[in-house]
């Protein structure tokens, strides 16, 4: 059994797209949402994008976690793992792992943002889940998430470290770091969201479609951006679920200076935001296809309002 390799980040010029949609910072670095809104593949259920840069043997435990724990539960899935430019030939350590695993390499290190964006492209299951290769998230949370998301038809479920049932076991520089942030986020953009960076979460896929194509953010800010253009869009049904952070497996990718970038890209969040009406300008009727991947709905600020005969 062999993982497959898909073909880098194309470097040729990008299909113009519709007014009011957010424009790539470089080529390569936003790909197109619109296959999202194609049906969704029927033997998939559940896609996982696992974005990684340099994380060394944690990736493969990662993903050997994720692989086990969803074949017990009986989960159609794939996992589709995204290289961010990374330079220590980690990505080999999935070639052959299971036939579910499938390797996206990026040309150049573009930021988590960046990776998602290549990665939720790609992704043919009816839900769509995205969590980090360090380690430090235990797999059978998107189970878990899973099994919530179906029960409501959730447009988003997500990683709440600050939900009554969660654990963490982050060093106190990191708790200090989330909650500042955490403050700021609350400050500028009153989402109603306590934690928009912790890197575990399910989304519906015509929600996905709908959203995706109005972010900009390639780096640690795309998490947030996502809750803040969701929110513009009239998506209120985000839903937190508990989580449990153990110890960190792998290093760190956030240091001082990509704090500090997160800030500054941040800001620019509530000047699109607040200043340029980016989230709210553009198409906000979407004709395409449900999370169960049946006839296609339609679909006004992310709710389901009519059904094709």
């Amino acid at each position: 059994m062999t993982a497959t390799l898909l073909a880098p980040a194309p470097t040729g010029t990008l299909r113009q797209r519709p007014a009011g949609f957010a424009a790539p910072r470089q080529l390569g670095e936003l790909f197109d949402a619109a296959r999202l809104w194609r049906p969704a593949d029927e033997n998939v259920e559940l896609s996982i994008v696992v974005p990684f840069y340099n994380p060394g043997d944690a990736l493969r435990r990662t993903v050997q976690q994720l692989v086990s724990c969803l074949r017990t539960q009986g989960v159609r899935f794939e996992v589709i793992a995204v290289s961010d430019g990374s330079t220590d030939g980690s990505e080999r350590t999935l070639y052959g792992l299971a036939p579910e695993v499938r390797v996206l390499t990026a040309n150049h290190n573009q930021g988590k943002g960046g990776a998602l964006h290549l990665g939720f492209a790609r992704a043919r299951g009816a839900w769509v889940g995205m969590v980090d290769a360090d380690g430090d998230i235990d797999p059978v949370h998107l189970v878990e998430y899973l099994n919530i998301a179906r029960t409501g038809q959730h447009a988003v479920v997500y990683a709440d470290k600050r939900h009554t049932n969660s654990t963490s076991a982050s060093s106190p520089f990191r708790k200090i770091v989330s909650i500042v942030y955490s403050t700021l986020v609350a400050m500028l953009f009153m989402l109603g969201v306590r934690d928009t960076q912790t890197g575990c979460k399910i989304f519906r896929r015509d929600v996905l479609a709908d959203v995706l194509p109005k972010l900009q953010e390639t780096r640690f800010a795309f998490d947030l951006e996502f809750f803040v253009a969701a929110k513009a869009h009239g998506i209120t049904d985000m839903v937190p679920a508990p989580v449990r952070l153990e110890e960190r497996t792998a290093g760190s990718t956030v240091g001082t200076k990509a704090i500090l970038r997160t800030i500054r890209d941040t800001l620019g969040i509530y000047v699109r935001h607040q200043l340029h009406k980016h989230y709210t300008d553009g198409l906000t009727v979407h004709s395409g296809t449900s999370a169960t991947g049946g006839v296609a709905d339609r679909i006004i600020h992310g709710a389901l309002v009519t059904r094709a005969a």
